[in-house]
């Protein structure tokens, strides 16, 4: 039997920090297993912060990026998960932030995946694994939500 999967989605409610001026810095169209290594390293993008910001351990916008606790997380599931590395800085108040950016596969048939995404018009859609998204749970991760698909 397979595993089960989840739709990983950004958790709604908390005020989390808005990267903003990313166009030009960071180009989308690399963040996959072929050209994930021209990202320039390191990858610095402003973010803008209101008063009761929420640094979570997970976002999805405008790149998917965890923090390095849940990305110990994710390797424990998935030993050769390539990910690259980026810092959130605001200039205004001189606070900076790291970030980890897991380089998922495309569309999994396999099931051996623990992370992936699936190629949508809209914006793509990323896949966990039941065992991965409880594991996270467990440890308290902030800003994660999940949408059961097979419903």
């Amino acid at each position: 039997m397979g595993r089960n999967y989840l739709t990983l989605i950004s958790q709604k409610g908390n005020p989390i920090p808005q990267i903003v001026n990313w166009y030009g810095k960071l180009d989308i169209r690399n963040v996959n297993r072929k050209d994930y290594k021209k990202i320039p390293k390191p990858l610095i993008l402003e973010m803008r912060t209101g008063v009761d910001v929420i640094y979570p351990d997970i976002m999805i916008s405008p790149v998917f990026m965890v923090s390095e606790e849940a990305m110990e997380v994710i390797l424990l599931y998935d030993k050769q998960m390539p990910f690259f590395f980026l810092v959130l800085f605001e200039s205004e108040k001189g606070k900076s932030i790291s970030y980890y950016c897991p380089i998922l596969a495309e569309e999994s048939n396999n099931d051996t995946e623990a992370l992936y995404y699936i190629k949508r018009q809209e914006r793509n859609e990323i896949k966990i694994c039941e065992e991965l998204a409880e594991s996270l749970l467990e440890r308290g991760v902030i800003g994660m939500g999940l949408v059961n698909n097979s419903c």
